[in-house]
């Protein structure tokens, strides 16, 4: 992979955006690559948002080749983590994500954001139940971006979309991942802030093409006791596919919504 750019100098910092050394870091699903969040993060630093500081990219062994630096000028960092080995399970992935938070906190980054696309958010959850205690920064912000969390096949493209339909009492259906998390709730890192979204094309399927609304949604059954607060985004019609989702403008401004905006 080849080195990537990252433009000197600094942010012109903007009226109504929180500007902090907190990094975001991004986490792409199976099959994913730079493309997946590329072009939000040159979007988001060409409107002086947030800064492309640093790309991590993790070898199918777990090793680590980091590009760039985390240079503390106040420019809300971004991290983009890019898998060699793009076809791995979410278990394996979380495992790679803890090593990229065990990197993280030896260069003393103490706090981050997690901003995560499809099998990616399962991953990151994992990451966040199972690995996120002991020598990594703490968690305060999640996103999850049309992520199956009530799937049977994670990372599998199938005919037909899975779903077991939600209703005011949860899922009908708790697929072994979903019981799996549900059972390991307790575990979630304290006074998580989370933003849920999932795509629909409006197509009559109830879902962005690959996941179903009822699979992404299904975390607010899962979160309702658990997280500091929980909400959620649902982009619609081509802007709601799963591969546009990341794209789309509706999602952007909501990242700098709930990640960056300054409060009153």
């Amino acid at each position: 992979m080849k080195i990537r750019y990252f433009s000197p100098g600094m942010l012109v910092k903007q009226k109504g955006i929180h500007y902090s050394n907190v990094p975001t870091v991004f986490i792409h699903g199976y099959e994913g690559s730079s493309f997946s969040f590329g072009p939000l993060l040159h979007r988001l630093e060409k409107e002086n948002v947030a800064k492309r500081e640093m790309t991590i990219i993790v070898q199918a062994d777990g090793t680590l080749t980091v590009e760039g630096k985390i240079n503390k000028n106040n420019d809300n960092p971004t991290i983009m983590v890019l898998f060699a080995k793009d076809v791995a399970d979410e278990t394996t992935q979380s495992k790679w994500i803890a090593h990229v938070m065990h990197y993280l906190y030896r260069q003393k980054i103490t706090r981050i954001n997690l901003v995560s696309h499809s099998m990616g958010g399962v991953s990151a959850l994992r990451y966040l139940l199972e690995d996120s205690r002991e020598k990594t920064p703490t968690t305060e912000r999640f996103v999850a971006i049309a992520a199956p969390f009530n799937d049977l096949e994670i990372a599998e493209e199938t005919k037909e979309i899975f779903a077991y339909e939600m209703t005011k009492e949860g899922p009908k259906g708790e697929t072994p991942i979903y019981q799996y998390f549900d059972k390991a709730m307790n575990r979630l890192p304290k006074n998580l802030q989370v933003l849920d979204v999932a795509g629909d094309l409006k197509d009559g399927s109830n879902s962005d093409g690959s996941v179903s609304i009822h699979s992404a949604f299904a975390l607010r059954y899962l979160l309702q006791e658990h997280a500091a607060s929980y909400q959620e985004l649902l982009v619609t019609e081509k802007s709601g596919s799963h591969s546009n989702i990341t794209k789309s403008a509706e999602l952007e401004n909501a990242l700098i919504r709930f990640l960056w905006k300054k409060t009153a």
